[in-house]
């Protein structure tokens, strides 16, 4: 699959002329990416948040039925969801959403009434959602609202609210969420796939400003790395970014118009990926082999199969998330319904799941329950202060709708600062019009907290608490056969092809797999995968230098010079599978059949 001849030709323009000249162009921004001035912010987000909150309770108010209006919260967090993807992807992955939360209020709804049976379908259900979310790489907020969801779907039929009222109110909710969720693209169809390209930018000319021997540099080129392959999928996310230009006659506008922003923001994606490769390749001459001008696309996103088929082979992190949520959630709920008797069951259930979803280590896991039963204990303090439940019907619509605001505003920067925002908003909702004591319910809140943040510290410990060695072990195994895959796919000419195009893409993902997972497990078990730390850095720069010289080796032509490093990347990947560790000079041997230079004249 080719690019444009007008990509192609803005790439020779601007492009390789020199290693020296692509250093200078790396020490500037493209004059192309100017919408980089300004760092992007979370306004957007927290203004769609509370407007599509705003829309329905307003009008449930004014029409009598504000407790309606509040349930439709339930799916007005389908606009949580998406933010940052260009149209064609958000839209996708909100009507899911959608459908999900609305799936799972029916499913709570269909258990309610039988505690422990609302536990086994709450765990069932944040085990699914969490390996979902992980394997196809959703996002923030991940698996937490759909357990949420199926917890308030299990709780309220047995208040004496309408089983099919709770559903309806869900769907109307995600009805609103979904228009809402898309307006910053009325503003900039393109803001996502510019702002991914700009990202890139940025994390390659800090990895064109390290220096030899500089401690942070695997780090900042795995930034690279990973900046580059989501700009890729996110200019896919939006739409071929190879179509073809609009010729003399026709119309600019419309799809013609998009397809001279794709083009564009494709070439200049391409110049960025050649200045990764030149400086990952470096050399004081040039490298006939390294000359060629990349012309095929690295694919976007994997097919929805192919990402769970990925996800499916134990040990990876999303299996492993999966099970810790469904322990996480179970013991929660046990202790919360059945050795303490709390009335608010899925409040501790949904406290395990939010800490444990995004399967982070376990010191992060920690600090994150403290921040949650910390953002907790002075969110009460707040609610109580404030009396907002006791205000009157308009008082409730503005403090929600705020809070909700807010907690937005918040939850990347500083998350205990947005617990201290979104227990009081959920304290509101609880309590308004519902008659039930502030104080009593801000007890329950904080009993059932504590009980689901403990729950979540304790279960890393219990599940996978020594599984570090073996997950690292088997993603350097994957990354490096997928390394030698792209090799035998160079050494044949085949590197730009639709396979030679996947095998790099699969390499992308292991490696991005692979630093993701060491770095868990160095701060899990440190002592147990010391030795594999240095392979883990060797590896690493082998993939990258593995994907500088399929961008920089021209389509069709056959690097057989790196033929030679197949076999033996596939005996080191045999090896490490089966828990032999080699040593990372071995590895390095590898890369520098790769990467080294053919001599001159």
């Amino acid at each position: 699959m080719n690019y444009p001849q007008r990509a192609v030709r803005g790439v020779r323009r601007r492009a390789v002329r020199g290693a020296s000249q692509l250093a200078t162009a790396a020490s500037t921004p493209f004059r192309g990416l100017r919408w980089e001035l300004r760092p992007p912010t979370r306004w957007p987000v927290a203004l769609r948040a509370a407007l599509a909150i705003a829309i329905p309770l307003t009008i449930a108010t004014l029409a009598g039925h504000q407790s309606w209006g509040l349930l439709c919260g339930t799916g007005t967090f389908t606009v949580l969801y998406g933010a940052g993807r260009p149209l064609r992807s958000r839209i996708r992955l909100l009507v899911l959403v959608a459908v999900g939360l609305i799936a799972g209020m029916a499913l709570g709804v269909l258990v309610s009434g039988n505690l422990l049976l609302s536990i086994t379908t709450t765990a069932l259900v944040g085990a699914g959602a969490t390996f979902l979310a992980q394997a196809l790489r959703v996002g923030p907020p991940g698996a937490f609202f759909f357990v949420l969801v199926v917890g308030i779907g299990g709780y309220l039929p047995t208040h004496d609210i309408d089983p099919l009222a709770l559903v309806l109110a869900t769907t109307t909710g995600a009805a609103v969420a979904i228009p809402i969720a898309m307006f910053d693209l009325i503003l900039d169809r393109f803001g996502p796939e510019r702002a991914a390209v700009a990202a890139a930018q940025r994390a390659v000319d800090r990895w064109v400003a390290t220096t030899p021997g500089d401690p942070h540099a695997e780090d900042r080129s795995t930034e690279a790395t990973n900046a580059i392959h989501d700009a890729w999928t996110t200019l896919w996310d939006g739409g071929e970014p190879v179509a073809s230009p609009p010729g003399p006659g026709d119309d600019p506008s419309g799809e013609s118009v998009g397809e001279t922003v794709r083009a564009e923001l494709a070439t200049d994606l391409i110049v960025i990926q050649q200045q990764f490769s030149e400086r990952l390749l470096p050399t004081q001459q040039a490298n006939p082999d390294l000359g060629g001008e990349p012309t095929a696309a690295p694919l976007g996103r994997p097919p929805l199969r192919r990402m769970i088929t990925r996800a499916l082979r134990w040990p990876t992190t999303s299996l492993q998330a999966a099970l810790r949520v469904a322990a996480g959630i179970a013991a929660a709920g046990l202790v919360a319904g059945v050795l303490v008797g709390s009335g608010h069951v899925y409040w501790a259930m949904a406290a395990a799941a939010l800490v444990l979803h995004t399967g982070m280590d376990r010191r992060a896991t920690a600090i994150r329950s403290v921040e949650r039963l910390g953002g907790t204990i002075v969110g009460i303090g707040l609610f109580l202060l404030g009396g907002f439940a006791d205000s009157g019907l308009w008082a409730v619509v503005v403090v929600v709708v705020i809070l909700q605001g807010l907690v937005e505003l918040c939850v990347v920067r500083n998350y205990t600062v947005a617990v201290v925002f979104m227990t009081p908003l959920a304290l509101t909702i609880g309590t308004a019009g519902s008659g039930q004591a502030a104080l009593v319910i801000a007890q329950d809140r904080l009993l059932d907290t504590a009980i689901g943040v403990a729950c979540g510290v304790v279960v890393p410990w219990l599940v996978g608490w020594r599984s570090g060695r073996r997950m690292v072990a088997a993603h350097l195994s994957r990354a490096i056969t997928s390394a030698a895959g792209v090799i035998g796919l160079l050494a044949t000419g085949r590197h730009q092809d639709r396979e030679g195009l996947e095998g790099q893409r699969e390499l992308a993902l292991d490696l991005q797999e692979l630093s993701a997972t060491a770095g868990r497990a160095i701060r899990d078990e440190p002592e147990r995968i010391a030795d594999l730390v240095p392979v883990r850095d060797a590896t690493a720069w082998l993939g990258f230098t593995v994907l500088a010289t399929a961008s920089q080796t021209s389509p069709g032509e056959a690097l057989e010079r790196v033929a030679p490093a197949q076999a033996p990347a596939l005996e080191l990947a045999a090896r490490i599978s089966g828990l032999e560790v080699p040593e990372a000079r071995e590895i390095r041997a590898v890369r520098a059949m790769v990467g080294k230079r053919p001599p001159l004249g």
